[in-house]
């Protein structure tokens, strides 16, 4: 096998195979269409065959001996068709991502609802400065590497295990192909309403990834999550607790208050000392927890552990610093649930306690341009000073019944006193919502924190370039 093709190339995890089976030496080709940055500056930089838009013709041209079929390609996609009905062999991307390196790897997977990315990057990073080499496969990209994905030599393999379905042909969440020998779990919430049905459909699916884990494996729970730690007699692995507990396996004492943090960490009530982590949001330190168990556990001295933690830079999009100046501070958060929000509002307003907070927010998601999180979404975005409200997201993919109700969600903010404006249409273009931003901040310091899990509008790279 020499040859392989991606439908759906683009997507972030996507793109990663694609990096991935580069790195081991196949020759790599797909189609998409349409690539945004930053994905499409990765795909450039692997030299591979990029098809613009579906057609049959680009696998009759590029002749694979393998299609992978990513899951945003559904029955009627013409390369799709074409697979099927000329009988080629093809996997779904966690199926090949298990075949071709995963097995015999130490396996390493992050799950639930809030935190996957920055704790898989995080123990990611931990691990390389650790000496063990991992490869890793994130949904996100770590700022310390610059690329989500990395084949590594060593035995330990991390991926960020998600619970969306696989792919048409498969409607499973993800991360059952995987088979973790450890798992973190992270705090759990209902979500992905357009794939689970019920909040115990959505628990159902990570009680089954419980269950995969060995007898000798390890399974991580996290102590502020009642709905994680439910789930603990599912396991038949180690249980290992992490937080603010002190009943925790794994807890920390905060030090400071704002950004950067200072803590104290225990391991079974034993002090390993203080540590730093530069990223905005309590919360993070609890994405930390497990990186700083698994590297004492392998015998990395505690001092390189420290020094680790400290230097870790964090992961684009999420809450990430683009811009600052004495007047204006630019955050971009890739948050996609009212609780997540919520968090990272909160964080920010400890982080710059004197400044105010407009936020940009665009339901992009499936879970919120459905109204079933419209009450939870007033209440997350009034923590904000101003609420900017653009359009949803291919809302004409939803019947008017279902979906949120911007209106509501604006006439909501304004009865809590909050003042918020939507730029739907036209009126969503970068141009409209710099011009509102630059009438807004005339007075005083400001931090403008956007938020959503799209690319379509590349609204921070024209507010970097207008304030």
């Amino acid at each position: 096998m020499k040859k392989i093709y991606l439908i759906g190339i683009c997507g972030s995890g996507m793109s990663a195979l694609a990096g991935l089976l580069k790195e081991k030496g196949f020759e790599v080709g797909g189609s998409d269409r349409a690539c945004f940055p930053p994905i499409k500056d990765e795909i450039e930089k692997l030299d591979l065959k990029l098809y613009k838009d579906f057609s049959e013709k680009n696998i009759k041209d590029f002749k694979p001996d393998l299609v992978i079929i990513g899951n945003i390609v559904g029955r009627g996609n013409p390369e799709g068709e074409f697979v099927l009905n000329k009988g080629y062999e093809f996997l779904s991307m966690p199926e090949a991502l298990r075949y071709f390196f995963l097995k015999e790897r130490e396996r390493i997977v992050v799950a639930g609802t809030h935190g996957k990315t920055t704790t898989a990057s995080l123990l990611a990073y931990s691990l390389e400065k650790g000496g063990f080499d991992p490869g890793f496969f994130i949904g996100g990209v770590p700022v310390n590497f610059g690329k989500n994905y990395r084949l590594g030599n060593g035995n330990f393999f991390v991926v960020e295990g998600d619970e969306y379905e696989t792919s048409f042909f498969d409607k499973y969440s993800k991360f059952f192909h995987y088979f973790p020998k450890i798992l973190i779990l992270k705090p759990l919430e209902y979500d992905h309403v357009d794939i689970f049905s019920s909040e115990e459909e959505y628990m159902k699916a990570f009680k089954f990834l419980l269950r995969e884990i060995p007898s000798e494996g390890k399974a991580f729970f996290p102590s502020s999550s009642k709905k994680a730690m439910s789930l603990r007699h599912f396991s038949f692995s180690k249980n290992i607790t992490y937080g603010k507990n002190k009943n925790d396996d794994i807890f920390y004492k905060l030090k400071s208050k704002g950004f950067p943090y200072v803590f104290e960490v225990f391991i079974h009530n034993k002090s390993l000392g203080e540590f730093k982590l530069n990223l905005i949001g309590e919360y993070n330190i609890e994405n930390a927890l497990p990186s700083i168990y698994l590297l004492y556990e392998n015998g990395v001295k505690i001092e390189k552990i420290k020094e680790t933690l400290a230097s870790f830079k964090g992961v684009k999009r999420r809450q990430e610093i683009l811009f600052d100046s004495k007047k204006v501070t630019l955050i971009d958060d890739f948050a996609h649930h009212p609780t997540a929000i919520e968090k990272t509002i909160k964080s920010v307003k400890r982080s710059f306690p004197d400044k105010r907070i407009i936020t940009i927010f665009e339901p992009a998601s499936w879970s919120l341009r459905k109204k079933i999180f419209q009450k939870e979404l007033a209440n997350s975005l009034m923590k904000s000073d101003l609420v900017y409200i653009l359009g949803i997201k291919g809302k004409e993919k939803i019947k008017e019944k279902e979906r949120l109700n911007l209106n509501k969600l604006k006439n909501d903010l304004n009865n809590y006193g909050k003042k918020a404006f939507i730029f739907e249409g036209d009126k969503s273009k970068s141009f409209f919502v710099l011009k509102r931003i630059k009438e807004d901040i005339k007075e005083g310091d400001w931090v403008i924190l956007i938020v959503s899990n799209s690319t379509r509008l590349n609204l921070d790279i024209d507010l970097r370039e207008g304030l």
